[in-house]
C-alpha cells in the first residue's frame, strides 16, 4: 500500500483528493492532523531511510549470491 500525505491546501491538492476519492483502491482521509502525526499513523519512513535500506539489502543479496 502507498500512502500519500498532502500538507498543502492548494487547488491542486484539493483536485487530487477529489480525483482519488471515488477510486476503489484509494482511501482519502480528511483528518486534520499534523504532518508528523500522519506519518506516525501510517508508519512512514523518510526517503533517505528507504534508499539506505534498499542499498543495504542489495549489497547483502549480492554478498550472499557470491558465497
Amino acid at each position: 500500500m502507498t500512502t500519500v500525505i498532502i500538507e498543502d491546501n492548494s487547488v491542486q491538492s484539493r483536485s487530487f483528493a477529489e480525483y482519488a476519492r471515488p477510486l476503489p483502491f484509494a482511501k482519502v482521509s480528511e483528518k486534520k492532523q499534523s504532518f508528523e502525526e500522519a506519518c506516525r499513523e501510517c508508519d512512514a519512513i523518510t526517503v533517505d531511510f528507504f534508499i539506505n535500506e534498499l542499498e543495504n539489502r542489495v549489497k547483502q543479496r549480492y554478498r550472499n549470491a557470491k558465497s
